[in-house]
């Protein structure tokens, strides 16, 4: 898992792939979210804006992916994502190939709220909690990139 800054995307220049994602963000305002489906390299690398309202983290559930690695870009609002590694939960919707796509449940390892150009990348093994409130229900305005990660 990382938590980061926009600004500090230099830092991830040797990981092309990240790199280009996070350039893209960087142009972002509230005002330019991309399209949904927006495709960089045709099932390698795409985004998708995301606009939800925050809430009590009892009501998030866990969730990871296999094939894709998950960055959240939060462009407008402040949002919690809990972390935790998969092997340490437990899975409560088992994992769909169609979707890329399974639920768990259990502890967190921490949790990071998230402002506007800070951004969470969360590796296949990170299961991660999103839309946690900070204090109360709130909106965001988010981006969620999809890069192809490494068969395992």
């Amino acid at each position: 898992m990382i938590f980061d800054s926009i600004k500090n995307k230099k830092n991830y220049k040797d990981n092309t792939l990240l790199y280009q994602a996070l350039e893209y963000l960087s142009s972002l305002t509230p005002d330019t979210l991309p399209a949904p489906d927006t495709v960089l390299i045709p099932d390698i690398l795409f985004c998708n804006p995301v606009t939800l309202t925050s809430k009590p983290e009892n009501d998030c559930i866990y969730e990871a992916h296999k094939r894709y690695i998950d960055v959240h870009y939060i462009v407008e609002g402040i949002e919690g994502i809990a972390t935790a590694s998969v092997d340490t939960l437990k899975v409560t919707t088992p994992y769909s190939p169609e979707k890329d796509i399974e639920f768990l449940e259990g502890e967190k390892d921490g949790k990071y709220y998230l402002k506007p150009g800070q951004f969470m990348v969360c590796f296949p093994e990170d299961a991660h909690k999103v839309a946690i409130m900070n204090g109360q229900p709130a909106p965001i305005k988010k981006v969620v990139f999809k890069i192809k990660s490494e068969e395992k």
